[in-house]
């Protein structure tokens, strides 16, 4: 890998972590056929999303499309690991059962380009979005009235988002692909080891915590995952017991 697939993020950033919050069955499935799954941003629901190439431009007075304007994949992630907000937004089914897990910017690259050596460096990217004013998105898309036609170009316009969204101190994984390899939903499948790329699974804070011990059971045994699982203890009444007073007159 080479810098130039790292974007956004300084060389001491690379091996901090990462969190990703999904549905238990998705993380058992992600371990059962050891395969990630990246999404075209056509899924996500800030319609913002992949702003550069679904504008197009205007050149020399024609109008064009980008051709090639669905074919970025891309799966989110978070550096917040202590954020009560998340698991809010992406654990909001009480009734149902999440997971978290946790890597770093550095394994998830690698785990992508070990699946695609031929040019990496023009398909493959990991990168922090960066939360910009309206006029900004605006100025980075006009780019000084200069067509410029890379890979890289388009994948920072991918890590691009409206100051609302700041708390969510996205990171993103990303993949140049083609549509073809795309299935009807949108959704890319590629081999990878989630061992090699997850340090650690955390459970969501609604379950039910006199079950936590046969739940984690079931996590092991369904993932044979080695590290640590833990339960978010987020909603969890404090353990300790009750403050003493002095009397005071």
């Amino acid at each position: 890998m080479t810098n130039v697939n790292f974007l956004n993020l300084s060389d001491s950033e690379l091996d901090q972590y990462v969190y990703r919050i999904m549905k238990q069955e998705y993380v058992l499935a992600m371990f059962s056929q050891n395969q990630n799954v990246l999404s075209q941003m056509s899924n996500w629901k800030d319609q913002f999303e992949n702003f550069q190439l679904r504008l197009g431009g205007i050149l020399n007075g024609e109008s064009f499309v980008y051709g090639f304007k669905n074919d970025f994949v891309g799966q989110c992630w978070t550096r917040d690991g202590y954020s009560e907000a998340m698991w809010g937004i992406y654990a909001n089914n009480p009734d149902e059962r999440y997971l978290r897990i946790r890597s770093t910017p550095r394994k998830l690259l690698q785990g992508l380009v070990d699946q695609h050596p031929l040019m990496p460096q023009d398909t493959c990217f990991v990168g922090a979005v960066e939360y910009k004013r309206e006029s900004e998105l605006r100025a980075f898309a006009q780019n000084n009235n200069t067509l410029e036609l890379s890979p890289e170009r388009f994948a920072r316009s991918l890590l691009l988002k409206r100051r609302a969204f700041r708390h969510e101190r996205e990171v993103r994984l990303l993949f140049f692909g083609e549509g073809a390899q795309f299935d009807k939903l949108g959704l890319y499948r590629y081999d990878v080891d989630p061992h090699n790329i997850i340090t650690q699974i955390m459970a969501d804070p609604n379950r039910d915590r006199s079950k936590w011990k046969s739940d984690k059971a079931d996590i092991t045994a369904k993932t044979k995952f080695r590290g640590e699982i833990k339960r978010s203890k987020i909603y969890d009444p404090p353990d300790w017991g009750p403050p003493k007073f002095n009397a005071t007159l």
